[in-house]
């Protein structure tokens, strides 16, 4: 297992006791696991946990360890705490609490406290891709993650937020990967024709002519926006980055005071972005006509030669 005690918990989250039954989070710090191979790959999660059985390990090799564990740990306690709200004994569900010193949190406090759990473990998360990109991990750069990124338009999170503000959050462009991919092959292969194939060559050898980088500008844009407008869709509110969904906020601490947007807003959202993604699509076949025979040859007006006389006196 990655994380093997409660000491090393409590190190990496600071909100663990080093005394808690260890045994009781086990199992979530092993779904984490499991849920983090999902965006870095089996490989590199693999890698890991063989570092982490060694007796001894490098200094390089204890750093991807860090990495790893953080995102893991954080999730993990987040879990465990979401489920201990309340003690599950034999007979029902009951509150424990000392009444001379403790107090029960508002749900305003659980809700913030929950936002800043997932936050920090997101984070983490974003941290740890940008290491390994940084580092260039060998098993990193042969995950299917990483491998299915270099075959798009958008191949890396700071090319998408060139288009889209996303908190530089590498762990959606890795989660929305699959909507990328879709985009590419559905909407932009037809737009762009018998261009899709030679673009996207050039593009990855980096060898793009002047109306090539032009077409690839427009092409990105639309990439972008499309898939925003699938993620509002598809995606859990929770797992978008800060700033594509907002939160609404009412003036009550109440049970309600915080929500994501409801069904109605995430529609009108998405609709709009769909309509820049589709007038991009329109500019890529107009950008595409530019260089046919038909659009170089049509003239609105003929040539003004001053010799030629259509009247006379």
């Amino acid at each position: 297992m990655i994380i093997k005690d409660s000491e090393t918990l409590r190190k990496l989250t600071t909100s663990w006791y080093a005394s808690n039954d260890f045994d009781r989070i086990i199992q979530h710090i092993e779904i984490e696991t499991e849920e983090l191979a999902k965006v870095v790959g089996d490989g590199l999660m693999e890698q890991a946990l063989d570092i982490a059985e060694k007796p001894t390990a490098s200094a390089s090799e204890l750093k991807l360890l860090k990495m790893v564990q953080l995102p893991v740990a954080l999730m993990a306690t987040f879990r465990f705490y979401q489920l201990n709200l309340v003690s599950h004994d034999q007979s029902t569900r009951k509150i424990k609490i000392d009444d001379q010193n403790e107090k029960l949190p508002w749900e305003w406090m659980l809700d913030r406290d929950d936002a800043a759990h997932l936050s920090s473990a997101q984070r983490a998360v974003d941290r740890l891709i940008g290491f390994l990109d940084k580092s260039g991990n060998d098993a990193w750069e042969k995950s299917t993650q990483k491998i299915a990124s270099k075959k798009l338009f958008i191949n890396n999170t700071a090319t998408f937020g060139e288009y889209y503000p996303i908190d530089n959050s590498a762990r959606f462009y890795y989660l929305a990967l699959p909507l990328l991919q879709e985009v590419q092959t559905t909407d932009l292969r037809k737009a762009l024709a018998n261009d899709y194939k030679p673009l996207l060559e050039a593009f990855q050898k980096g060898n793009l002519n002047q109306y090539q980088m032009e077409l690839l500008e427009i092409t990105q844009r639309a990439q972008v926006l499309a898939t925003i407008a699938l993620a509002v869709r598809r995606l859990n509110t929770q797992v978008l980055p800060a700033g594509i969904v907002k939160t609404m906020i009412s003036e009550r601490h109440t049970a309600n005071a915080s929500r994501p947007a409801d069904k109605e807003e995430l529609s009108y959202f998405s609709k709009r972005i769909e309509m820049d993604a589709f007038a991009c699509i329109d500019e890529i076949k107009r950008k595409r006509f530019e260089q046919t025979p038909e659009f170089l040859e049509y003239k609105m007006l003929p040539k003004n030669d001053p010799g030629d006389k259509f009247a006379s006196t």
